[in-house]
C-alpha cells in the first residue's frame, strides 16, 4: 500500500484483480460488506470467501513445486481454481499452470459464467513488449536482464495497471493478462524464463559468424 492516500486504495488492493492470480467474471474470490456504517466502525469486512484452501510444497527433480487450490468461486460460478508452480534449481525458469475444475460433477454447468483472466502485474521499472505472434512477451529489467513469458497455446494482452507498494504513492505500471473461458480452456500453461546476457566477446564472436549480405 502507498504511504499516502492509503484508504483511497485499500479496497482496490484487496480485490483479486489487484493480484497476480486468476479472476472469474471480474469478481473477487472474497465478498465484502461495503456499508457506510460498518466502514466507519470496522472498515469493509469480508463476509464470504474461500472455505477450503489447500497448499503443498515439494522438491521434484531439482525443482521446487508449489500446489495450491481454493473454492472461492465454487458457490457463485461452480469453479475450483488450482495452480501449480515449479521453480528451477538455478532460479532461471518458472513453469506455472492454472487449472479450472468443476466444483461438482465432471463438467461445468452449461449456464455457468466462466470468463477467466490470468494476471501478472509488473513492477513499473520493467518494460514489457508483446511478441508478434501474441503468445508471449519480452520483459526487460532495469539492469538489462531479459525474461521471456511464454503462454504456449494462449494469447496474452499487455494492459495498464497500478503499482501500490511505492512509498511515493500509486504509480502507473503494466500487467500481462491471459483471457479465456473455462469451458473451452480447462488449463493455462505459462513459463517465465531468464535469457542469459551475452558477454562482449560472445557478441563479437556471434557477429563474426554472421554471413555477409551481398551489396
Amino acid at each position: 500500500m502507498p504511504a499516502a492516500g492509503r484508504e483511497n486504495w485499500r479496497q482496490v488492493a484487496r480485490a483479486t484483480a489487484a493480484h497476480s492470480t486468476v479472476t472469474f467474471n471480474d469478481a473477487s474470490s472474497c465478498r465484502f460488506l461495503d456499508s457506510a456504517a460498518f466502514r466507519r466502525l470496522f472498515g469493509v469486512p469480508i463476509v464470504d470467501g474461500p472455505y477450503s484452501v489447500t497448499v503443498s510444497r515439494d522438491t521434484e527433480e531439482h525443482e521446487t513445486v508449489l500446489r495450491a487450490a481454493h473454492d472461492g468461486y465454487a458457490e457463485r460460478f461452480g469453479i475450483i481454481h488450482e495452480r501449480f508452480v515449479a521453480l528451477s534449481e538455478d532460479g532461471n525458469r518458472v513453469d506455472g499452470e492454472d487449472v479450472f475444475l468443476p466444483a461438482t460433477g465432471n463438467a461445468l454447468p452449461e449456464d455457468a459464467e466462466d470468463l477467466f483472466a490470468v494476471r501478472f502485474h509488473l513492477h513499473p521499472a520493467i518494460r514489457a513488449n508483446r511478441l508478434t505472434d501474441g503468445h508471449g512477451a519480452v520483459l526487460m529489467l532495469p539492469n538489462k536482464d531479459i525474461w521471456n513469458l511464454n503462454a504456449h497455446e494462449d494469447v496474452v494482452a499487455v494492459e495498464e495497471s497500478v503499482y501500490l507498494a511505492g512509498q511515493d504513492g500509486p504509480r502507473r505500471t503494466m500487467q500481462i493478462v491471459i483471457y479465456g473461458r473455462a469451458r473451452d480452456v480447462h488449463r493455462v500453461h505459462w513459463t517465465f524464463s531468464h535469457m542469459p546476457q551475452m558477454t562482449p566477446a560472445a557478441r563479437q564472436a556471434r557477429r563474426g559468424q554472421e554471413p555477409e549480405l551481398p551489396l
